[in-house]
């Protein structure tokens, strides 16, 4: 809406307001003032501050089924207290394990093949993250074990290396 705009509106409010406190018999100087008040006070409401930083910042409309981000639920998943980590990120280790493990050959299902996966990924760890409260530590040895048994076109530091 134009400035112009806003003064004439704040002004028909005002004078609305002047124009029933009369019918009320009110003095005319109480009248007036009033009319003139909220007029300055339906002015000032108009106004957007040109230094508000969120006037004209982009943003994104969250509905009222927003629940956040990934990364942010799977954060909240690792208690840093206990030391354990919550099922939705040792699911996501065992797949990225799972996968890797399966392009070097070996499939986790198989019980025929744990000394090999021992030997791929570190005794004992994939038993570790199938079982019940799974460590941080546990965590990060099977993401350290996922990060060798990665291709070298997926790693973007072992391009480095080379």
């Amino acid at each position: 809406m134009r400035r112009g705009s806003r003064v004439w509106i704040a002004l028909g409010v005002g004078a609305a307001v002047a124009v029933g406190l009369s019918m009320l018999q009110l003095p005319v100087v109480y009248t007036s003032g009033w009319g003139l008040l909220v007029a300055a006070g339906a002015l000032l409401f108009g106004i957007r501050l040109a230094d508000d930083p969120r006037g004209d910042a982009p943003g994104r409309e969250r509905g009222a089924e927003y629940t956040g981000s990934e990364v942010s639920r799977l954060a909240w998943a690792i208690n840093l207290r206990t030391g354990t980590a919550n099922e939705a990120v040792v699911r996501r280790v065992r797949a990225t394990l799972r996968r890797r493990l399966l392009r070097h050959g070996v499939d986790v299902d198989d019980e025929q093949q744990a000394p090999r996966i021992d030997e791929l990924i570190g005794t004992g760890l994939w038993t570790r993250l199938n079982g019940r409260r799974t460590r941080v530590s546990d965590l990060r040895e099977a993401l350290a074990a996922a990060e060798r048994l990665a291709p070298a076109s997926d790693s973007p530091h072992r391009e480095n290396e080379q």
